[in-house]
């Protein structure tokens, strides 16, 4: 199975990968597909206007169907089937840090989640009761073991 991010990684070799894990694990903490999909869903809600009565008279045989126009446009939609593939990978991504220990992740979160203000390390290392380094040391590991576990 080939995953949207195999795409990426291929595709900008000047780019370090450590920086593609970050960017993927800031995606999937801060809830970004998510909101990008249920965007897609809203702007496709917007009936496209054609208006196809040339001649002025009034449209004879007009089906009005708004429901069934928004669930073709949604199936059809290319962007949201993209959406859909990276909602897909972020399940994998949910499978792979369940094989990793809850703290490790809790704290991974805090960093790579862009909702929260206080992702910097002095502040990880207070809620953890440990140091920055070593707070740097634990989510360094978890990125390589992580990596290892995506890319396979």
């Amino acid at each position: 199975m080939k995953h949207a991010v195999d795409e990426i990684k291929g595709d900008d070799e000047g780019v370090n990968v450590a920086d593609k894990i970050d960017e993927l694990l800031s995606d999937y903490f801060s809830g970004k597909i998510d909101m990008q999909i249920k965007l897609r869903k809203l702007d496709l809600q917007i009936p496209l206007v054609h208006d196809e009565n040339i001649g002025g008279g009034k449209a004879q045989n007009k089906h009005v169907r708004p429901v069934d126009d928004m669930l073709i446009r949604e199936d059809e939609d290319p962007v949201l089937h993209e959406l859909y593939k990276l909602r897909d990978q972020q399940q994998m991504i949910t499978d792979i840090l369940a094989t990793f220990d809850v703290e490790l992740v809790r704290m991974a979160s805090l960093r790579y989640d862009r909702r929260k203000k206080k992702n910097e390390w002095k502040h990880i290392a207070v809620i953890f009761n440990a140091d920055e380094s070593t707070c740097r040391k634990k989510v360094r590991k978890f990125k390589n073991e992580f990596n290892n576990k995506f890319w396979q």
